[in-house]
């Protein structure tokens, strides 16, 4: 990724709090934040800033290199399966089953 990118970005998000791009929720301080490509590199996505938006490192691992309409599709499975079945810190799982909650109600 070129040094220029995050180096905006992280000027940019240093005057702002951040959403995450994935669930929609802020980013807080004390969360661990990183870049998601939405589309991902090895569906041809770039290092472009066009591409990239700021995410819960959890959230964007759970995506994982799924195309953004089928990310969307499995999307409440995903975080269910990361909330049952992966060995999450404390305040990761606080934020997924919080992003559960929120697509719970818009069903």
């Amino acid at each position: 990724m070129s040094h220029k990118i995050t180096i905006k970005f992280k000027i940019e998000l240093a005057f702002e709090q951040p959403t995450c791009s994935i669930c929609g929720q802020p980013i807080l301080g004390n969360q661990k934040m990183s870049l998601d490509h939405y589309i991902p590199r090895c569906h041809g996505g770039k290092d472009e800033a066009s591409n990239l938006f700021p995410a819960h490192s959890v959230c964007n691992s759970i995506k994982n290199d799924y195309m953004p309409d089928e990310f969307e599709k499995n999307k409440e499975e995903l975080y269910q399966n990361a909330l049952d079945n992966w060995h999450l810190k404390h305040k990761d799982k606080l934020i997924v089953a919080d992003a559960l909650r929120q697509m719970q109600k818009k069903r």
